[in-house]
């Protein structure tokens, strides 16, 4: 991903063949949370627009799921 920085590693996330979100590895440039999976863009209904991290995109998907159960 070009984001003119060191978090360049980037996962599409698809759900039913579709596009739900974009994630990047934070680098160590963000210190606590170097390693961590950020939402860079959010394609599916969620119930709030705050920032969020994951510890890897399957804990994104789990939580993702959880939206819609």
């Amino acid at each position: 991903m070009d984001t003119g920085d060191d978090d360049d590693r980037a996962v599409l996330v698809m759900r039913d063949g579709r596009l739900a979100a974009v994630l990047t590895l934070l680098s160590d440039m963000h210190e606590g949370m170097a390693g961590q999976w950020f939402v860079e863009a959010l394609f599916a209904p969620a119930p709030d627009t705050r920032r969020r991290v994951f510890a890897d995109p399957n804990a994104f998907v789990a939580w993702l799921d959880g939206l819609t159960d």
